[in-house]
């Protein structure tokens, strides 16, 4: 829509110069100014009308006929205002189109040119050869760049939809892999330290001796931590930072965002209860669905680190040009409750067309 303006106003400045040239002349300018007018209402219906080669047929014949009833000076702007008009259309109408109304207009201003203004009829064929010949190869051009761009867009999204499909399969995977290594266990190991010891238990009870209770002690805590394996491996959800990593992989996956994930040294290591974990990925989660919502791009940047103290630090930043003031919303609120329960905490802050979220929480202790 950008380029939309910029064209529009390219347009206002020809126009303009043609009104200057021809302001002693009141009858000449207030024609100018009328068919002018006529020219803009009609350029302001091409970006929401579907067939655009009407208006651009109408618009051409205007100029033709502003070149019948005005004099010589004005006569330049309006063949200034014409190539404009003909650049344009060649990015907008197909091949065939495009030349049939190419050719109509040079013939027409043919005329106008060698009979009215008596222009050399030699230069003018060699000035209209190289005007087809740019115009018919620009016409071309635009529509090899389109096609390009058509299979670009294609190819793009049957990446997307082939690396989406790559996460599931490779989440299904894993979580069979993790399931089937939990059965093995569970089947193997875990079956084989009951019955190591149930075979204790038969012993202490045989013979009465000390050794067979710290064996019987080693045997339960055995099982106990190949339980504890089990569970943790059969448990679908992510725990940790390593949560937040998986959060991120999913969103890129689905092209959504383009994050960049900075965890400083130390961060990784850190473990973290589960009301801490949920706390951190809600808080996250939170951020990045502010910044597809409201981001004047896709890139967000994270950053998770170690505070002096401690603490988890975590900054989520991303593009905002917006002029008007930050309002903090639910979302926006209810992360910083999340945190300050918890005895964090969480500015929100614009900078240098900046959105930034800073926020740190404390580390408890995790119960075994």
């Amino acid at each position: 829509m950008q380029s939309y303006y910029i064209k529009l106003l390219l347009l206002l400045l020809f126009m303009t110069g043609a009104l200057y040239a021809s302001y002693i002349h009141t009858v000449s300018f207030i024609t100018l100014l009328f068919f002018f007018t006529c020219i803009l209402g009609l350029y302001f219906l091409i970006p929401i009308v579907q067939k655009k080669t009407l208006i651009y047929i109408l618009i051409l014949i205007l100029i033709q006929t502003i070149s019948l009833v005005t004099d010589r000076a004005v006569f330049f702007y309006l063949v200034v205002i014409m190539l404009f008009i003909l650049m344009e259309s060649s990015q907008m109408l197909s091949v065939k189109t495009f030349r049939i109304l190419l050719l109509s207009t040079v013939i027409i201003h043919f005329v106008i040119s060698v009979v009215l203004f008596h222009f050399s009829i030699s230069l003018y064929v060699c000035a209209a050869t190289m005007v087809i010949i740019l115009f018919v190869r620009l016409n071309e051009n635009s529509h090899e760049y389109a096609s390009i761009r058509e299979t670009y867009e294609s190819l793009l999204n049957e990446y997307r939809i082939q690396k989406r499909q790559a996460f599931k399969n490779e989440h299904t995977a894993r979580i069979e892999e993790r399931n089937m290594i939990a059965r093995e266990m569970h089947d193997s190991v875990g079956h084989k330290l009951t019955a190591l010891l149930m075979q204790i238990e038969l012993l202490s009870i045989q013979e009465k001796n000390e050794s067979f209770a710290l064996l019987r002690n080693m045997a339960s805590e055995s099982l106990e931590e190949t339980r504890k394996a089990v569970r943790i491996l059969q448990a679908e959800e992510i725990q940790g930072i390593s949560s937040v990593i998986h959060l991120v992989k999913k969103l890129e996956s689905e092209n959504a965002v383009h994050v960049h994930l900075t965890t400083k040294q130390g961060v990784l290591g850190m473990r973290i209860s589960n009301r801490q974990n949920a706390i951190l990925y809600r808080v996250i989660q939170e951020g990045l669905t502010n910044a597809m919502k409201y981001s004047s791009s896709k890139k967000v940047f994270i950053t998770l680190g170690v505070s002096p103290i401690g603490h988890i630090t975590i900054e989520i930043k991303n593009t905002y040009v917006h002029k008007y003031p930050i309002y903090e919303g639910f979302g926006l609120k209810n992360m910083k409750k999340r945190l300050e329960e918890i005895g964090g905490k969480l500015d929100v802050y614009q900078a240098d067309n900046q959105f930034i979220l800073q926020g740190n929480m404390p580390v408890e202790e995790i119960e075994e």
